[in-house]
């Protein structure tokens, strides 16, 4: 490992601020298809949960039709929390590119400053 670094210079900074910018919207695409995909999720459970209530006999007891109503929509419950996870996820990623694309235009800022 050397020890030695030599400074940064402004176009290493600007290289490093466009990778990031085109990292930063592709992550916006993945974001926006994430949460389309989330919403619809969302929705088909909603639908299969209150149809398999609806068409439950009154007669059932009110635990009785929410377990079968569970049942019957498990499966899209289950992709519409895995969405929503990867849709958080997905935000905290932004977030953190943000962050960085923050730090580095200090860094250019610095750079400007000391002549490099």
């Amino acid at each position: 490992m050397n020890p030695y670094r030599p400074p940064i210079v402004q176009a290493e900074v600007e290289e490093r601020i466009q990778s990031l910018c085109d990292v930063l919207e592709r992550t916006v695409e993945q974001f926006a298809q994430i949460s389309v995909e989330r919403a619809e999720a969302e929705a088909d459970y909603k639908q299969t949960h209150s149809l398999s209530m609806v068409n439950q006999t009154a007669k059932a007891t009110v635990s009785s039709r929410e377990a079968t109503a569970h049942l019957a929509s498990s499966q899209h419950f289950r992709r519409w929390r895995v969405l929503e996870a990867r849709e958080k996820a997905t935000q905290q990623a932004l977030t953190s590119i943000r962050s960085q694309l923050d730090a580095l235009r200090t860094i250019s800022a610095n750079v400007r400053a000391s002549g490099g």
